[in-house]
């Protein structure tokens, strides 16, 4: 597969229609589309494509090719560079912000977020950035719009693990704002992520699982006092899981003390998972495996949408078989113990189908590396950037289905009929706050037991659930009880 694929495919288009590129989510719950003003209107930056409005000379390799999205050295090499990994959203200008080893130079490129149009670069100043097997590596950017970029050692101890700093996209050049190893001979800088802003700016860092070193079951957590220098601890993990490496290829907070990781390798029957550490000083404890639909699934990033706490995975794998195509998965972690299929609410590629049988319909990406992260939230939707190294940049749109509230019941003892005996458990349950059901007299499922759910008993006391009767007459001596409970209602609005 030579880099022509990418001109074709997106050109050409063999076996593709519109509905092809996405496959049915395992479980209801949103919608997945490409962001259709994004890479020329097909949701896809596509290796080497060149963009109308792109910065002048960012196809100086090669005329006609993207500099900044694949290897470019000839127009016949197979896109197997790896040369981008890291990308990340910035929030207070909406654009994406791109790693890329290119030769070109200049490799810190800022995509408008809205088309993926490259417009320009971050100043890399001159002799900041040094030192690492690759200067730098992974992006992350905090809510206050602060850039930072590590790069990747893979001995910290015989090469330093370093991050800057640019306060902004226009800054005139970075900071070197940590230098150092974390934990002593490991291999650092795969993932990468950025929490918080200010002096509250918090950065996770996982560790490879080689070469082997105690604790590298773990990822280090850099933080600062001042907004501009860092210190690291390395978080200590006592158990397995997580093993070697866990934090290796994915990485996010869910909060300031929450962090999720993922390799996609290790002990067998282990690689589909994900770990949720909570972290306590140095200390860090594992609070749960989170199953996902297997090992290729390796960058990760989590959002809050609408309410809803969304974890999304991008497949990162070297297959050439016809399903890989760098497929984006989203999970809603409501119910962080539910099955797969339980939690899984969309999955979908925006790469053209180039044979449905046979494949090849990505460039292998052989190191598992790539990013994920979550965009402009509206709503209930949400806009969502998946990479995969080397295979370009994709937009999608995720819109969340609404949450149909639950039926108001005020059988809370679930006997089939709404009587007298619902509303002494209304009685006693009078105050309650945070339930999760109505056997303590919750009639409308908002998690408080108060005047409303009263109110509900009333309009419903005597009746049956529509699916067993229509309803039920009362005997005078429940008529006398729905009556108590009218005059309890006025009593308790009259007191207040």
């Amino acid at each position: 597969m030579c880099v022509r694929l990418a001109e074709l495919i997106k050109n050409v288009g063999a076996y593709t229609a519109i509905g092809a590129a996405f496959l049915a989510s395992a479980a209801q719950g949103a919608t997945l589309a490409p962001l259709a003003s994004f890479g020329g209107g097909d949701g896809w930056r596509a290796p080497f494509e060149v963009l109308p409005g792109d910065t002048a000379g960012t196809d100086s390799l090669e005329a006609g090719f993207y500099n900044y999205l694949g290897n470019t050295l000839t127009n016949t090499t197979v896109n197997g560079g790896n040369l981008e990994r890291g990308m990340a959203y910035n929030p207070t200008t909406g654009n994406l912000i791109v790693v890329s080893r290119s030769t070109a130079g200049n490799g810190i490129r800022i995509l408008n977020g809205t088309t993926g149009v490259d417009v320009g670069s971050l100043n890399q100043g001159s002799g900041v950035i040094a030192g690492g097997t690759f200067t730098t590596n992974m992006v992350g950017v905090a809510d206050d719009g602060a850039i930072y970029v590590g790069n990747l050692t893979t001995n910290a101890t015989t090469s330093a693990f370093n991050v800057y700093r640019w306060e902004n996209e226009t800054a005139a050049t970075p900071t070197l704002v940590y230098t150092g190893a974390p934990l002593a001979g490991a291999r650092i800088g795969d993932s990468f992520d950025v929490f918080g802003s200010g002096t509250q700016t918090r950065i996770a860092v996982g560790y490879g699982n080689a070469p082997s070193v105690p604790g590298n079951n773990s990822f280090a957590l850099l933080t600062t006092a001042d907004g501009t220098t860092f210190t690291a601890a390395s978080i200590g993990i006592a158990s397995n899981p997580p093993e070697a490496g866990d934090f290796r290829l994915g990485i996010t907070f869910t909060d300031a003390d929450t962090i999720i990781g993922k390799q996609g390798s290790g002990t067998a029957g282990q690689e589909q998972f994900a770990r949720q550490v909570d972290v306590s000083g140095a200390t860090g404890t594992l609070a749960l495996s989170i199953g996902s639909d297997g090992a290729a699934l390796r960058p990760l990033d989590y959002a809050i949408v609408d309410g809803r706490p969304l974890l999304a995975m991008v497949e990162a794998s070297s297959s050439t078989a016809a399903i890989a195509r760098a497929r984006l998965f989203v999970y809603d972690q409501t119910n962080p113990t539910g099955t797969v299929a339980e939690r899984k609410i969309a999955e979908g590629s925006n790469l053209p189908i180039n044979d449905p049988v046979l494949g090849p319909n990505q460039f292998p990406n052989g190191n598992g590396t790539g990013s994920v992260k979550f965009g402009a939230v509206t709503g209930n939707s949400v806009v969502v950037y998946a990479m995969s190294t080397n295979n370009g940049i994709q937009a999608f749109t995720l819109t969340l289905d609404p949450i149909v509230p639950p039926a108001d019941d005020a059988d809370f003892n679930s006997d089939g009929i709404v009587d007298g005996s619902d509303f002494l458990i209304w009685q006693r349950g009078y105050g309650l706050a945070a339930q999760t059901d109505n056997t303590t007299g919750d009639a409308n499922g908002d998690g408080n037991v108060n005047d409303a759910d009263l109110t509900i008993w009333n309009g419903q006391f005597g009746t049956v659930p529509a699916a067993a009767a229509l309803g039920a007459i009362p005997e005078p001596s429940a008529l006398v009880m729905a009556g108590l409970g009218v005059a309890c209602l006025a009593l308790r609005r009259w007191n207040n």
